[in-house]
């Protein structure tokens, strides 16, 4: 990040962990490439940027992040076919969008805006890939393995239930205060830059 010190350009406001990784290579990566985006758009937020570029960011992110989600309703088609399931997966990415447009033209200063919205971004994201695409990806897996879908469907609930629900409330919960404490660190150095 040009004009930044060592330490500012090696903060991320959400920062990437192989923890992430739902073990379906294509779906991986893709995640790591909005997290990229997510990361360069507080980047420009919190610089002194035109509000137009980070615009064009967040344009970037959508744009991305409908690709993104058809190839995981490929993935999830294939094995879930029409069942509630993978019908609640896809509202969820249309309720993505439906929030993101909401904060775009709530009309509130740019600040509110930007804070609002990285604090969604971070919550959807981490809640997004740790439990529902986990979920989905577990069960795609063992279908893979040999499993009925209702076995496979029981097999990773029984995994993923109890504790794993409560570590993943409990990470979200860190991961958004971490992001919101990252932005706000950014803009300070920003600023005494």
């Amino acid at each position: 990040m040009p004009g930044s010190g060592d330490a500012l350009a090696a903060l991320e406001f959400f920062p990437w962990s192989r923890h992430f990784e739902v073990g379906i290579e294509e779906i991986d990566e893709q995640h790591k490439t909005l997290v990229k985006i997510v990361n360069r758009l507080v980047w420009h937020s919190v610089s002194d940027v035109p509000q137009s570029r980070c615009d064009q960011i967040l344009d970037e992110l959508l744009s991305y992040a409908h690709h993104h989600f058809r190839s995981e309703e490929r993935i999830w088609d294939s094995v879930f076919g029409d069942r509630d399931i993978a019908r609640n997966h896809h509202d969820s990415h249309q309720m993505f969008f439906a929030q993101v447009q909401a904060f775009r033209s709530s009309g509130q200063p740019k600040a509110q805006i930007m804070s609002d919205l990285f604090d969604f971004l971070a919550r959807w994201l981490a809640f997004h890939i740790l439990e529902s695409d986990r979920r989905m990806a577990m069960t795609v897996r063992a279908v893979e393995e040999g499993f009925t879908l209702e076995e496979a469907r029981r097999q990773v609930d029984d995994q993923l239930g109890g504790s794993v629900g409560e570590l993943i409330s409990a990470l979200l919960e860190v991961y958004s205060k971490l992001s919101s404490s990252t932005a706000q660190l950014m803009r300070e150095n920003l600023t005494r830059e």
